[in-house]
């Protein structure tokens, strides 16, 4: 397994590191990866600070630079026994490292999150906004470490679509074996039209209501617990009544777990019931260990 992980200089990078060695993937491969990118230009009609010449020197001071923080990565990361290679590249990272991801058929492309804004908000930087949109490969950003003094736990959200189900796949190949637990999570937001549609080859149970969705809901979510046995965690089912973004975020806090584990889509005829499309918005929007898969 081929991992892409991006190296920025100002050290966001650590924490997704940190969780490629803590999840323990099959047979890794990491790929150490740095972007110099070329100054911006001066504005129009505003002559330059420095000449060329000073520019050229401040890039390969840069590039020296950044060459000897991934050495000495690549040298900690052998040192344990894991295939490590590194690269500089110029140019605008974003498009740099996604192209690097394409050329050397990674997996997984692994980023730190980025902290910005008077109000503490947490957004993703330019490099995993545009690998949200635009790679093929699976994504782990990461905003925190994981603990050093706790067993890792994590919560799959599913929808049971198609998709979804080419996703625990894909996990299964990945092979974290470092998760203690996982919780298979599953929200829906039942009203009368969608419990018709669910019901309708089923009357008997149109009485039931809710707790027949609950039920149907955990025995599915149970299947992908047995699915999930080679991974060697332990794995309960978690069904919670409500929008699919706040469920998930009770689901975190209640099963005390520091990474979420998302396909990148996934619509089923459930949709309006369960997960349906909440991957972005966790992926931009909280500070939230992610796992995005892309099957």
């Amino acid at each position: 397994m081929r991992i892409l992980v991006g190296v920025d200089g100002d050290g966001a990078y650590e924490s997704a590191l940190a969780w490629v060695q803590a999840l323990g993937f099959a047979q890794p491969q990491i790929l150490l990866a740095s972007v110099i990118e070329p100054p911006r230009p001066p504005v129009v009609g505003v002559v330059a600070p420095f000449s060329e010449e000073v520019f050229v020197q401040a890039m390969e001071a840069q590039s020296h630079a950044m060459q000897e923080r991934l050495n000495t990565l690549q040298q900690r990361l052998q040192a344990q026994g894991i295939e490590t290679e590194t690269v500089v590249l110029h140019g605008q990272a974003a498009t740099r490292l996604l192209e690097l991801a394409e050329e050397r058929a990674v997996s997984l492309i692994a980023l730190g999150g980025t902290r910005k804004g008077a109000l503490q908000a947490f957004f993703v930087g330019s490099v995993a906004r545009a690998a949200l949109t635009s790679a093929k490969q699976s994504l782990l950003i990461a905003h925190t470490p994981p603990p050093t003094d706790q067993p890792l736990h994590a919560v799959l959200a599913t929808d049971h679509s198609e998709y979804n189900s080419r996703c625990i796949d894909l996990l299964l190949q990945f092979a974290p074996t470092q998760i203690e637990r996982i919780a298979i999570t599953t929200a829906f937001d039942l009203d009368e039209e969608t419990l018709h549609l669910l019901t309708r080859n089923a009357p008997a149970f149109m009485g039931a209501g809710v707790e027949w969705i609950i039920e149907q809901l955990h025995e599915r979510n149970r299947l992908v617990c047995e699915r999930l046995r080679p991974l060697n965690a332990a794995c309960e089912s978690v069904v919670v009544e409500g929008l699919p973004i706040p469920s998930i975020r009770e689901a975190m806090e209640a099963t005390q777990s520091q990474l979420l584990i998302l396909g990148a889509k996934g619509h089923s005829l459930l949709e309006r019931l369960s997960l349906g499309s909440v991957s972005y918005h966790f992926a931009v929007g909280e500070p939230v260990n992610l796992l995005l898969l892309r099957a």
